[in-house]
C-alpha cells in the first residue's frame, strides 16, 4: 500500500506550523499572506513504511511525523516541476532518490544505499542530519544542504563531473539500459528508464563500481633494478628528464617536494671537462641532508663502483657525504653503511621517492600531446586574452570553468616563460564546502630535445595573499589526481573547442570583456 491511500487529507494551512520554519514552504508561505494554505496536504503520523514513493502526481506536500522507509525508491520524472513536496519529520530510508522541482526536507538522518540524484535547480534537499550512503549526485545545480555530516562513498556535481581525484566512467556505473549512448553525442543518464526499472525491482546502478577507489596510474617502471649504482644516477640525470640549459650554465638540475621530502638531481659540466659529476640530494623535514655523486675515476678518489665498469664504458666512482643541515655545526661527513641511522633511513626514502617520482614523470609525459596545448593557445577566442599576467587580459569563464592562457616568451619579471594553459573550477566536497581546484598544463622543453607537458594543480588560493600559491606537481606524484588532471583537461578542451566554435557562429561567451568583443570584431570573427 503506497502513502496516496494512507495519508489524511488536509490542508496546508492546517500543518504549517509543524513544519521546519526554515524550510522554503514555511518562509515561503509567511512571506506571502499564506498563499499556500489552500493546497493540499497528506499527512501521515508515527512511522511510515512503503514500496515506493513516486513524487509526480500527488499534493502539494507529503509529510511524514516519523521516519519514512521506502524499499525502492523514491521519485519523480519531471525534474523542472514535480507536483509534491516532502517534508519528513524524523530519518529517511531508501536505497535510491531520483528527485527534482520541489522542497525536500528531512529533519533526521538520510539513509540511501545506492544513489540520490536529484536534478535541476527548481529543487532543493536539506537534511539537518547526516546523509549516508552511496553516490550522491546533483546536477543543473540542484541544490544540496546537509547540516551533519556527508559519509558517501562518491559525490558528483554533473554527469560530467570526474569528481575531485577520481575517475568516472558512466558506462561502468549504469547498466546498460539506463544509457542513452549515440555516437553524436556524450552518454547521459535515462531517467524514465531508471524509475521503470526500479518499479519493477531492478537495480539500475553497479554497486561495486561505487565502491571502487580512486582509480590509480599503471605506471610502468622505468629501471631495470632498483640498486644505488652509478648506472641509475645516470638514468636518474638523463637528458630527457632534465630542462634545456643555457649556454653559460655548467650545472643542470631538477628538484621537488614530495610531501616532506625533497629530490634534486643535478649534472654538472659535460663528460668531456675537468670537474664534472652527476648528483643526488636529498633533505628530510628533520633536516637531514644526504649527497650522492658519481664522477669519471681519473677525477676522483675512492673506489669505483663495483657494477659501473663494464668494456667500453668510463668507470665510475660512486660517494657520498651527509650531514644536518640545522645543526650549528653542519659541515659534510662520509656517509657509509655505519652511518647515522636516520641518514641510512634518508638514503632509503630518498632513493625510493626518486625513483618511482621519476617513472611517474616519464608516463605523465605520455598521457597530453604538447601539440593539444598549442592549438588551444591558438585559438581565435583565446587571442584578445594575451597577458597572463593582466588582471583583465589572462582569461575568461566559460560554463564552470575559468580558462588562463599564457603564451610562449611572455616574460615575467623579464624573464620568458613558457607556453601554459591554466584550467580552474569550483566544486563542493564531500562536506558540501565549495572548493577551487586549478590545474596548469605547461609546454617543458627537456635538454636531449624532446618536449613534454608538466602537469600541476594549486588549491585555493586567498586573494589578498600577494605570494604565489603553493602548487602540486603531479607529473612527479602520479596517482589518482594525475588521472583526474588528464580528464580534466578533456573536458576542458571540448568546452573550449565549442566556445571557439559558438564566436565563429556569432555568439560570444557569457559576460565576456568588452576589449575583447572589440578584437573579435576587429578580426572579423564577429559581424
Amino acid at each position: 500500500m503506497s502513502i496516496h491511500h494512507m495519508g489524511q487529507k488536509i490542508a496546508f494551512a492546517d500543518i504549517k506550523t509543524r513544519l521546519p520554519h526554515e524550510s522554503w514552504m514555511y518562509t515561503q508561505n509567511e512571506a506571502h499572506d499564506g498563499e499556500f494554505d489552500a493546497e493540499e496536504v497528506w499527512l501521515h503520523s508515527g512511522d511510515l513504511h512503503i514500496p515506493e514513493l513516486l513524487l509526480d502526481e500527488g499534493p502539494f506536500l507529503i509529510m511524514v511525523e516519523g521516519n519514512l522507509i521506502v524499499d525502492r525508491y523514491i521519485g519523480n520524472t519531471e525534474s523542472d516541476a514535480a507536483a509534491s513536496n516532502l517534508v519528513v519529520l524524523g530519518d529517511t530510508t531508501t536505497p535510491y532518490m531520483l528527485v527534482g522541482g520541489q522542497e525536500i526536507y528531512i529533519t533526521g538522518h538520510l539513509y540511501v544505499e545506492d544513489m540520490f540524484w536529484g536534478d535541476y535547480n527548481h529543487g532543493e534537499l536539506t537534511v539537518r542530519g547526516n546523509v549516508e550512503g552511496g553516490l550522491l549526485v546533483s546536477t543543473e545545480q540542484y541544490g544540496i544542504q546537509v547540516q551533519g555530516q556527508r559519509k558517501v562513498k562518491r559525490q558528483l556535481q554533473e554527469w560530467e563531473d570526474l569528481g575531485p581525484w577520481q575517475g568516472f566512467d558512466m558506462l561502468k556505473l549504469f547498466v546498460p539500459e539506463c544509457v542513452i549512448d549515440e555516437d553524436t553525442e556524450e552518454p547521459f543518464p535515462w531517467r524514465e528508464e531508471m524509475l521503470k526499472r526500479l518499479q519493477q525491482g531492478q537495480p539500475v546502478i553497479h554497486r561495486e563500481y561505487i565502491q571502487a577507489a580512486g582509480v590509480k596510474p599503471d605506471v610502468p617502471d622505468w629501471f631495470e633494478d632498483h640498486r644505488v649504482s652509478a648506472e641509475n644516477i645516470q638514468r636518474l640525470t638523463h637528458p630527457s628528464l632534465l630542462p634545456v640549459r643555457e649556454d653559460d650554465e655548467l650545472l643542470n638540475s631538477y628538484e621537488f617536494w614530495l610531501g616532506e621530502q625533497f629530490c634534486r638531481a643535478s649534472v654538472y659540466g659535460d663528460e668531456h671537462t675537468e670537474g664534472y659529476f652527476r648528483s643526488l640530494y636529498f633533505q628530510d623535514e628533520h633536516g637531514c641532508a644526504l649527497l650522492l655523486k658519481v664522477e669519471p675515476a681519473d677525477q676522483a678518489s675512492g673506489s669505483p663502483d663495483e657494477h659501473a665498469e663494464q668494456a667500453g664504458n668510463p668507470v665510475w666512482m660512486l660517494s657520498g657525504a651527509y650531514r644536518y643541515v640545522n645543526r650549528e655545526h653542519s659541515g659534510w661527513s662520509e656517509f657509509s653503511e655505519k652511518s647515522p641511522e636516520d641518514i641510512q633511513q634518508l638514503s632509503i626514502n630518498g632513493w625510493n621517492t626518486l625513483l618511482q617520482s621519476v617513472s611517474n614523470y616519464q608516463y605523465a609525459r605520455t598521457l597530453i600531446s604538447p601539440q593539444l596545448i598549442r592549438d588551444l593557445l591558438a585559438l581565435p577566442i583565446v587571442e584578445p586574452y594575451d597577458d597572463y599576467y593582466d588582471d583583465d587580459r589572462h582569461g575568461l569563464w566559460i560554463g564552470d570553468f575559468y580558462f588562463a592562457f599564457r603564451q610562449a616568451g611572455q616574460l615575467c619579471d623579464d624573464v620568458p616563460q613558457p607556453a601554459m594553459l591554466r584550467i580552474g573550477r569550483e566544486y563542493t566536497d564531500a562536506q558540501g564546502e565549495t572548493q577551487v581546484e586549478k590545474y596548469f598544463y605547461t609546454l617543458h622543453q627537456h635538454a636531449d630535445g624532446s618536449e613534454s607537458v608538466l602537469i600541476e594543480y594549486s588549491a585555493q588560493e586567498d586573494e589578498d595573499d600577494d605570494e604565489e600559491p603553493l602548487t602540486i606537481e603531479l607529473h612527479y606524484i602520479g596517482g589518482p589526481q594525475l588521472l583526474h588532471a588528464v580528464q580534466l583537461l578533456e573536458r576542458g578542451r571540448k568546452v573550449l573547442m565549442q566556445a571557439n566554435q559558438d564566436l565563429l557562429d556569432g555568439e560570444l561567451p557569457y559576460a565576456v570583456e568588452s576589449f575583447a568583443k572589440r578584437y573579435w570584431k576587429s578580426k572579423g570573427y564577429l559581424k
